[in-house]
């Protein structure tokens, strides 16, 4: 009689697999493993962080120009650590469009953190990254983001223009500057989020190129809000940079409407 209950608790065991497939079973197994292995990438992109955090602000303070030369090799050591470590591989596609010693406004569609190390591997040289003030809240990354970025409060008229002051006189200097044009993190059904004119109009009135960056599968990997962090292959894609040179402020839409149309055209690409 038990034999026959064990026979017949094999058989109904064996029809449930069948039915249910193995991944029923499997499913604890592989939320505790996307839990762990989401806890151990935030490790990773913080403690590195902290390792070279004095390697990254101490340089700039003594000399921007030449410290953020020796800073920015951190800040590459930082994201190919993080990127080895966490099992994301950063696939870098077109860098040969760009041209060396030719500072640039680069733009860049955003849809989630890991945006940060794709655009510090993928941008070559020293770069200052425009962002919301929001991020000084953030452990060790914003105490960095103070010195390497700069910060602007979108409720503060007098903080846009300061910004802007700050933007154009990295670019004097022969610094790269890096806008998300979109202005916050992509959480959208789009594919991108419509522009904001202030990279633009800075082009123009510098006669600086804009060199649009598209990143893709970020969105997948981690999205806004998110915590779960899944392995895989962010690309990160160099368009064609588009002159400035002649153009007006009367030319900032068209402009605009040119970056986006060219990053949506190659979002959208598989």
């Amino acid at each position: 009689m038990i034999q026959e209950k064990l026979y017949e608790l094999k058989n109904s065991l064996l029809l449930y697999i069948e039915d249910r497939g193995l991944m029923v079973l499997m499913r604890p197994f592989t939320t505790l493993f996307q839990i762990a292995f989401s806890m151990w990438t935030f490790f990773n992109f913080f403690w590195i962080m902290v390792i070279c955090a004095p390697f990254i602000i101490i340089p700039i303070l003594i000399s921007e120009k030449k410290g953020g030369t020796f800073a920015f090799r951190f800040m590459k050591f930082w994201g190919f650590s993080f990127s080895f470590l966490s099992g994301i591989i950063y696939k870098i596609k077109n860098k040969s469009v760009l041209q060396k010693n030719q500072p640039y406004i680069f733009i860049a569609n955003h849809n989630s953190f890991l945006d940060s190390p794709a655009i510090t591997l993928a941008i070559p040289n020293q770069f200052r990254a425009l962002g919301k003030i929001e991020i000084l809240k953030m452990p060790v990354f914003g105490l960095i983001f103070k010195y390497i970025g700069v910060i602007v409060d979108r409720s503060s008229m007098e903080s846009k223009r300061k910004s802007l002051r700050q933007v154009k006189e990295k670019l004097r200097k022969k610094i790269h500057v890096m806008i998300f044009p979109e202005g916050t993190m992509n959480n959208s059904g789009h594919d991108m989020l419509r522009f904001h004119e202030g990279a633009f109009m800075v082009a123009i009135e510098t006669q600086t190129p804009i060199a649009p960056i598209v990143i893709k599968n970020t969105r997948k990997m981690l999205p806004k809000n998110g915590w779960r962090v899944k392995a895989g292959v962010v690309e990160v894609e160099f368009l064609e940079p588009i002159s400035t040179k002649g153009m007006t402020i009367q030319d900032v839409q068209k402009l605009k409407l040119q970056a986006f149309e060219m990053m949506q055209k190659a979002y959208s690409q598989k």
